[in-house]
């Protein structure tokens, strides 16, 4: 798991976090608003069956704080499949955040 915050409103990284799921090739398979948080599939590949995917976003300290989490879907292991996934995740995230700043 690892999180990461941002100074945008919730709303606003809210609707970042639904946009980037799609750019970088996950299924969206549920999203409650009102809770904030969504949850995506990844795809299979050569290290998994796929993962599932969770995220969660939140307001602390004035601050909004995303938080991702990644764990196979079918197997016990996803040979750190996990870690690069909430790496890519957040990487996108922040890159599309400084999109919607320079709009």
């Amino acid at each position: 798991m690892r999180t990461k915050e941002f100074a945008q409103d919730t709303d606003v990284v809210f609707d970042a976090c639904r946009e980037v799921v799609g750019y970088v090739g996950w299924e969206t398979v549920d999203v409650e608003s009102e809770k904030l948080t969504l949850t995506a599939h990844t795809p299979l590949s050569w290290k998994s069956f796929g993962d599932k995917i969770e995220i969660r976003v939140s307001n602390e300290d004035d601050n909004t704080v995303v938080t991702v989490s990644s764990e196979p879907r079918f197997s016990l292991t996803n040979w750190g499949k996990d870690l690069a996934n909430e790496g890519v995740f957040l990487e996108k995230l922040a890159q599309e955040i400084h999109r919607y700043n320079s709009r």
